[in-house]
């Protein structure tokens, strides 16, 4: 950006002067070095003079920081950022003194004559082409000194402070000095011809403000004749908040004037754009020719100050479209077309071009037009291209190359202050483009370089112009590079300026002189364009980028000779470098030669190796000059401090050897050998010596322990077959404390010639199960000069891809593709299959709740030799409670290990789990054992699982650990089910008299109850039914409940068996009595089903024959409770009870279908009862009894009524109807059937024989 001046680049803002302010510390107002003062006095300005103090203090300093931080000169160009911090409309504030020199509106005309016809010259401003002495005149269109005097000198606003005392005594007078004052900065400024906004702030000083600082402020103001808008008062102390409020109030107003101010400036130069002749000049141009600025170049000028006035409005689309009529205007034939290309105004009309494309470039960027704007900077290059072709110097030279650095610069420039909306095309960190606008037409086609990049891209542009400068400089011919005072004539001088555009760039002597090293400048400038550039690319991840940008950096530095620079920068960028992995050898051999020249004259020997270790690879070209020998490198190893130490894997370099180590099979097993396969390859150039490594180590994830393979013999005795093949024998190394293997160890000649593959053959003994897979290939060359360690950590090379396994046939080498689908360089070793046999002989299919199950396990030692065996049974279930389990004889319990006490008690709501150990410490070849019985007693029906679990050792390998298991299910049902109907009985014992009640008996009020249960087996063979019994689980408080068994099912045997779903019913009598006769609550009663039960011992010794004789679990008894439902009985409430008499006629007794029927009234309660009954006729029967009656009951009695029936037909069950109703409450009292009564819903039905 330095190849234009300021003015020209920086972006417009109305400007805001303030004076009156010293800073802290300051002595005067002169004292700071950001006053300005305006233009020189002896131009002739006009100046407005002020000798009054500036204000200080605390509250001064706070004023002037919260104006100056207001200032949004180095805010970003956007109009979003505007809108939020100012509306829009940002403003450029500066200090000033109190005395303060305007420029010159009109130029000086004294000494000019009046022309032929007597008139007097016409003033213009000093700035115009029709002024004499103007840098424009007479031809010229713009001078950035337009602009410097808007932007630096010519304020929107000046803003005036003065101190207002609250001194009463002193007030009168320091009010009437600044109305002196204040009248003649007025005065001063109106003389000027400057529509400035003058302003002033008063700030009283500290003390309290009296009641009459409004009416002198009034006065003040009335004097001077102040708009009341232009003055400000900010009152004594106050807090920096009431500062920032104050501050935002003051330009808030000064905002709007000022942009109406360059609204003004806009109409005047509308107005003389739209004249239609040119104004007279003030005197005519003399210096050899008459001609003038044209009709087009006027319109230029004007659409350009236009443009600028648009600008310090903020009115970005109005200044964009201003910029662009004056840049169309400016490459017409009759501006550009009409310049000499010699002449001096071309330069600066090419300078007005680059100046109009970049503000054109800003109003887009302010726009977030992002892809216009990258289109319009690629049409300028073009256009500025032809021109410079047809009318210029060309662009096969220095010059151009300047420009196109200092136009990439430009879009840098732009973009590092402006706001890049988010995109989705980018990173974290930023976008790395930005797509097109939605504004643009749909069918338009964009192509990708229109999109806008980052900034490194143009900084990257601009180092590779600033090569290409370089490159056409060195080209220029020593006679051209003669300074001046070296040239013979004057007119060589002048063929030069005809040869060489030096339009953005210096003359040929500057540009490359003969002498100090002139190359040197434009390294520096790659450098910091590249050093930025790669910051860019770095922080949005363009690693590729990034890499190829610091390798052009280290190969300046290399033309700089500052070696360790370019080391600094090449060392780290070759351990990283994506050029490796995407195979690009012959930028990976660039940089690898560059590096290790920068090594050696740095003395980095660990680099040196490191980068011969890699360029012996056969991917790379060897040079002439380089013995390709790592134990013979080309360096002055004996001034090395110490012996380097280099440390290699397979992500950092190509190596020049590959490793591979694979599995002869998917898979094998402990204790059994397992057969692998070392293959080292070398991948050097034909030219190179062999390597003579010292050690390759093996380490696998799993149980196999490391290889190291270590060299043997002299390494002149090695083959230097293509193709070798040794077979190494493996022997133990170093042992660790816990007895386990820690590495293996083998010899073996180990000298690699180039090209050659050397293919070794283990064997080795696998000691725990577990999926092995190699972890890493290490080889080690420990040379006198230097050891070198490299690693393989990876199983994504070529020789895992394609996999082979070499062997020795028929006296040569051959192989054969092997780990089709799957991974040659994983195993998964299989315990050792155990030969030890588990079973549980007597194991029945289902065990039933409440009895104990008795489990017989027998191990089987089929191996070859005695076995020391630990046997651990798990149990587990999800129930809350924990199964409980045990040895039966009681042996090893105390020996539970700690892991499994852990896991028993790590058991879950879900699953409860109990485990068991005992030993058996040896069991003999072909030998077997059976241990105890388990007792396993179910808390309640569950199905459980059992697994049994052998770890044992051969006394022939104590250390490989052989493990079997097996799972059984041991389901706990419920063996039986009942049903249960509870009936009312006819209790014959007598009721108490209510009118004699003996109060020391209890009460004699029972109830009698019939409770049938039919039990139903759901087991799976007969049982042996020993009792049933009923008991009582819960009664209310204040009754009696006793239960007897019915006489019919007490005739029955002491033991019943009960065959699978087949039901027996057994009877209970249930009798209730209140104790005390006031007792009105409802009885509830809750009982269980006790069933005592075992099985048949025949069968169980019938079946343990047939199995095996050693279950010794004797057959038990087992009580088996079943829940019974809770039954509600209302004692306090009457009832009906229907019974048959003993003179009902059965069979062939008495008259054929009589029937005695008698209906029981019981009124328990202590309440006088009415009852109406009714009997209903039925052409069933005929009956003798009450038709209808009235029954009155006194408490605690029970009435009966007996009916005689006869029936008409036998054989069929009849239904009387008695209908008992309740007087008092009117409800029907349902009647309950008793023996050999049943019942439905229209009422009893009795059976008629």
């Amino acid at each position: 950006m330095d190849a234009f001046p300021p003015s020209y680049v920086d972006h417009n803002l109305p400007l805001v002067l303030i004076s009156g302010l010293a800073a802290a510390g300051e002595a005067g107002e002169e004292a700071g070095e950001a006053i300005v003062s305006g233009v020189d006095g002896a131009d002739g300005g006009v100046c407005v003079f002020s000798d009054f103090p500036p204000v200080s203090g605390a509250v001064a300093d706070g004023l002037l920081a919260a104006l100056l931080a207001e200032d949004a000169s180095f805010w970003p160009w956007s109009s979003r950022y505007f809108s939020h911090r100012a509306n829009g409309v940002g403003l450029r504030i500066q200090r000033a003194s109190r005395t303060y020199t305007l420029p010159r509106k009109k130029a000086d005309t004294s000494q000019y004559a009046p022309d032929s016809d007597g008139l007097a010259p016409v003033p213009h401003s000093p700035l115009s082409p029709l002024t004499p002495g103007s840098e424009v005149f007479p031809d010229g269109m713009v001078t950035p000194s337009w602009i410097s005097k808007h932007q630096c000198l010519v304020p929107a606003a000046f803003v005036n402070f003065f101190p207002l005392t609250t001194d009463t005594n002193m007030s009168t007078l320091k009010d009437n000095q600044l109305k002196i004052e204040i009248n003649s900065l007025k005065r001063d400024w109106a003389q000027s011809g400057y529509k400035t906004r003058f302003v002033v702030v008063f700030l009283f000083d500290d003390g309290p403000v009296l009641d009459d600082a409004n009416f002198r402020i009034s006065s003040i103001r009335k004097a001077t004749g102040l708009d009341p808008r232009n003055v400000f008062t900010l009152p004594p102390g106050p807090s920096p908040l009431d500062i920032q409020r104050f501050v935002k109030s003051l330009l808030f107003s000064i905002r709007g004037a000022a942009v109406e101010y360059y609204r003004d400036l806009s109409k005047h130069s509308r107005r003389k754009r739209n004249r239609t002749t040119i104004p007279p000049p003030t005197a005519p141009p003399t210096s050899g020719t008459s001609q003038t600025l044209s009709q087009q170049g006027w319109n230029v000028r004007y659409e350009f100050k236009l443009g600028v006035l648009a600008e310090f409005r903020q009115e970005m689309d109005a200044a964009g479209r201003n910029y662009e009529t004056a840049y169309d205007l400016l490459f017409g034939d009759e501006v550009f077309g009409a310049i000499a290309a010699w002449s001096p105004r071309f330069d600066e009309a090419r300078m007005l071009a680059d100046v109009l494309a970049l503000r054109i470039l800003r109003c887009h960027f302010w726009l977030e037009q992002t892809t216009p704007a990258v289109q319009f900077w690629a049409a300028h290059r073009r256009r500025i291209q032809n021109i410079a072709q047809s009318r210029g110097k060309g662009t096969n030279n220095y010059g151009w190359e300047a420009w196109e650095v200092n136009w990439s610069l430009i879009m840098a420039h732009i973009i590092s202050r402006s706001y890049i909306p988010p995109s989705p095309v980018g990173t974290n960190s930023g976008p790395i483009f930005v797509l097109s606008e939605k504004t643009l037409l749909s069918g338009e086609r964009v192509s990708p370089w229109d999109f806008l990049h980052h900034r490194g891209y143009w900084l990257a542009r601009a180092a590779k112009h600033t090569a290409r400068r370089r490159l056409h400089a060195e080209n220029i011919p020593q006679e051209d590079r003669l300074p001046p005072d070296q040239h013979n004539t004057t007119s060589q001088r002048k063929a030069l300026s005809n040869v060489y555009d030096t339009y953005q760039a210096p003359e040929p002597h500057v540009e490359y002189p003969i002498d100090d090293r002139p190359g040197d400048k434009y390294s520096h400038q790659i450098l910091e364009f590249l050093a930025e550039s790669v910051a860019e690319f770095a922080k949005r991840g363009q690693v590729r980028m990034v890499e190829k940008q610091k390798f052009t950096m280290a190969k300046e530095y290399v033309r700089l000779e500052a070696w360790g620079d370019a080391l600094d920068i090449l060392r780290p960028l070759w351990l990283q470098i994506s050029w490796r992995r995407e195979g690009w050898w012959h930028l990976m051999e660039e940089c690898a030669w560059l590096l290790r020249d920068c090594a050696v004259r740095c003395g980095d020997y660990e680099t040196i190796y490191r980068i011969d270790w890699e360029i012996m690879n056969k991917n790379f070209t060897n040079r002439s000059d380089w013995n390709c020998d790592i134990h013979r490198t080309g360096t002055t190893d004996e001034k090395a401090s110490e012996k380097p130490v280099i440390v290699l894997t397979d992500k950092d370099v190509a190596s020049c050897i590959s490793m591979s180590f694979i599995f002869n099979s998917s898979s094998g097993n402990v204790g059994e050998p397992l057969r692998g396969q070392l293959v080292l390859q070398s991948d050097c150039s034909r030219k190179s010596s062999p390597i003579h490594l010292s050690e390759v180590k093996i380490t696998f994830e799993g149980g196999l322990p490391s290889v190291r393979i270590l060299a043997d013999g002299n390494p002149a005795d090695a083959s230097e077959s293509s193709h070798t093949h040794a077979s190494i024998s493996l022997a133990d190394g170093q042992t660790g404390p816990s007895s386990l293997l820690q590495e293996i160890k083998g010899n073996a000649n180990l000298t690699l010639f180039p090209g050659q593959t050397r293919a070794f053959t283990l064997t080795l003994i696998p000691r725990e199960a577990s999926d092995v897979r190699v972890a890493s290939i290490t080889l080690i060359v420990a040379d006198d000069k230097f050891d070198l360690t490299y690693t393989i950590s990876s199983t994504s090379n070529d020789a895992y891809a394609l996999p082979r396994w070499w062997a020795e046939s028929k006296g040569s080498i051959t192989s054969r593709r092997i780990g089709k689908g799957r991974d040659p360089s994983s195993c998964q070793i299989l315990p050792k299959p155990p030969k030890v046999l588990i079973s549980v002989p007597g194991l029945r299919d289902a065990y039933y709740f409440g009895e104990k199950a008795g489990l017989n396990i027998r191990l089987d030692n089929n191996e070859d030799a005695s076995a020391s065996i630990v046997v651990e049974l798990k149990l587990s279930g999800r129930s809350e409670y924990p199964a409980a389990i045990s040895w039966l004889d009681g042996a090893d319990v105390e020996e539970h290990s700690k892991e499994t006490e852990e896991l028993s008690a790590s058991q879950t709501k879900e699953v409860a789990t109990q485990t068991i150990r005992r030993k058996i410490a040896e069991l003999g070849a072909d030998e077997h054992t059976i241990l105890p019985a388990v007792v396993v007693e179910a808390p309640h029906p569950i199905q459980y699982d059992l697994e049994i679990s052998v770890f044992y050792h051969l006394s022939s390998d104590p250390e490989a650990a052989i493990s079997k298991a097996i799972s059984l299910d041991l389901p706990f049902i419920q063996p039986f089910e009942a049903n249960y109907n509870f009936l009312p009985q006819l209790h014959l014992s007598p009721w108490p008299d209510f009118f004699n009640i003996d109060e020391s008996e209890v009460s004699n009020t029972q109830q009698r109850w019939l409770l049938n249960s039919t039990l139903m087996s759901f087991a799976r063979e007969a049982l042996v039914i020993e009792d049933v019994k009923l008991r009582v689980v819960a009664i209310e408080v204040g009754k009696v409940c006793s239960i007897t068994t019915a006489s019919d099912s007490s005739k029955e045997p002491g033991n019943r068996y009960i065959r699978p779903e087949e039901p027996q019913s057994t009877d209970f009598i249930v009798v209730i009595e209140r104790l005390v006769m006031e007792d009105r609550l409802q009885t509830g009663v809750s009982f269980e089903l006790e069933i005592k039960w075992r099985r048949d011992e025949q069968q169980d010794v019938l079946e343990a024959e047939a199995t095996s004789p050693e279950i010794s679990l004797p057959t038990e008894s087992v009580v088996t409770s079943l829940a019974v439902p809770r039954f509600s009985i209302p004692m306090s409430e009457p009832r009906v009870l229907a019974s048959l008499g003993p003179e009902t006629s059965h069979g062939n007794d008495g008259v054929p279908g009589l029937i005695q029927l008698n209906y029981t009234l019981e009124n328990p309660s202590m309440h006088f009862l009415t009852f109406n009954l009714i009997m209903e006729t039925s052409d069933q029967f005929a009956f003798s009894g009450p038709k209808s009656m009235t029954l009155r009951l006194v408490p605690l009695s029970r009435h009966t009524l007996q009916y005689s029936l006869l029936a008409t037909r036998r054989g069929v069950w009849i239904q009387p109807q008695l209908v008992i109703v309740d007087t008092y409450f009117n409800k029907t009292l349902r009647i309950l059937p008793t023996e050999s009564i049943k019942s439905d819903a229209k009422g009893i039905l009795i059976w008629v024989d």
